[in-house]
């Protein structure tokens, strides 16, 4: 029972906190319990614009995730990484809607965001929230916590209610370890009890003002699961020498496919049941070939390899695998452009009434994923502290194969392309 309970449970989730230190607190709270605006019209008109936008959310989330996994496998070579682009630029991009200047232009930028006129980023971001507001396999959650006696500024806590579907609660951050583990508690409950204890009671005290949490969680299995009976163990090739025996899954389908001889590579997309979801594989011709893929990934957005999938029948050998990532992000978004929110000049003075300066001082992500017969279990996990495809080619009459026993790639995305989760997995 235990065993078949555990196989019934298909999890992607990611979290994200942004935890914001300042000055001395000047002014009283107020706590603010926003309901979230309706889903936009339904019209054709308005449909399509929303599409056009939604694409364009994608593209640009795509090429700052494509930049900010370049700078994770720099900072940490050798490991299997997995992190979650949507949840850190969500969480980044609620952050930005209360900075000002040059920490605001920084951000625009190094995000990637879509403008940098506060509403039209927060519509953007909105226009994906909704989307999967009311859906039963995948749920967004964005979190407000607020420093007693404080008091949000009304647009920027209009922006987060209305556009980014967030709640607020008043903690005493000087009561450290009880403020932690109120905000942990509510982590848990989002997460399935996956991501405990996130929040340490040393990352609070009383120069905390507020702590703003995203966290995502998507329940789903294959469309076409692999059979446990044809698992069995078999080579993985760590390098032209070297390799390990695996638990692998083996499945013959028709699923979308792709060989890609400019990268010297193929992709292939496995699609969750009951969602607009997919995992897309991207997997190097030679055992070695994984850095070299990954450096020519940094020029090929994401829509350039979904747009030549094509439906073939496809016999797929894939490793059950885990892999389990915790990086510091602050390096990373130094490198990206973004270091003034870090510094004494950052300028976060939208956020609260009261006239204080705050700064980010931590970033810090953890990632899980678990791959199975039945499906993806993912978790992410971001500290952020502050002091339509097209099928392109006619399918061949034969079966193609795809054997991944060598370090692949790969991302787990909507169908209109928004990143949920990227990495690799090279060592087990």
């Amino acid at each position: 029972m235990q065993r078949l309970l555990q196989l019934d449970v298909r999890v992607t989730l990611s979290l994200l906190l942004l935890l914001l230190l300042l000055q001395a607190p000047t002014q009283l709270a107020q706590h603010h319990s926003p309901n979230p605006s309706p889903i936009p019209s339904s019209s054709d008109a308005m449909a399509n614009t929303e599409a056009n936008n939604v694409a364009e959310f994608s593209r640009r989330l795509a090429n700052f995730s494509v930049s900010l996994y370049g700078k994770l496998i720099a900072l940490k070579p050798n490991t299997n990484v997995v992190f979650s682009p949507f949840s850190i630029q969500t969480c980044a991009a609620m952050a930005r809607l209360g900075a000002v200047g040059d920490t605001a232009d920084e951000l625009d930028r190094g995000l990637g965001l879509v403008s940098s006129d506060v509403g039209k980023i927060a519509e953007s971001f909105h226009q994906v929230l909704a989307a999967y507001e009311k859906s039963s396999i995948l749920r967004i959650a964005n979190k407000l916590y607020v420093m007693k006696d404080y008091e949000l500024a009304d647009e920027f806590n209009s922006l987060l209610a209305k556009q980014f579907l967030s709640t607020a609660e008043n903690v005493d951050f000087t009561l450290s370890a009880q403020a932690a583990g109120t905000i942990n508690k509510w982590v848990e409950q989002q997460t399935n009890s996956l991501i405990k204890d996130l929040v340490p009671a040393s990352l609070l005290g009383e120069r905390t003002r507020l702590v703003l949490i995203n966290a995502i969680h998507f329940k789903g299995n294959w469309v076409h699961q692999f059979p446990e009976h044809a698992t069995r163990n078999e080579r993985f090739h760590l390098n032209e020498v070297d390799g390990v025996d695996v638990p692998m899954m083996n499945l013959k389908e028709r699923f979308r496919y792709a060989n890609l001889p400019e990268l010297d590579a193929a992709a292939l997309e496995l699609p969750y049941k009951d969602s607009d979801l997919s995992m897309l594989i991207v997997l190097p011709n030679s055992k070695t070939g994984l850095a070299q893929l990954e450096q020519k990934l940094r020029t090929t957005p994401l829509a350039q390899i979904t747009d030549k999938l094509y439906s073939s029948q496809v016999v797929v050998k894939l490793p059950k695998f885990k892999a389990e990532f915790q990086v510091e992000l602050t390096p990373v978004f130094q490198q990206l452009g973004m270091s003034r929110l870090f510094s004494d000049n950052a300028n976060f003075s939208k956020m609260l009434k009261s006239p204080e300066s705050l700064k980010v001082s931590a970033i810090v992500h953890k990632a899980f994923i678990d791959v199975n017969e039945l499906g993806t279990e993912a978790a992410a996990a971001t500290a952020f502290v502050v002091a339509c495809r097209t099928i392109s080619f006619v399918p061949p009459p034969r079966p193609e194969y795809f054997y991944v026993n060598r370090p692949f790639f790969y991302y787990i995305a909507s169908y209109q392309g928004v990143a949920l989760f990227a990495g690799n997995m090279q060592k087990f």
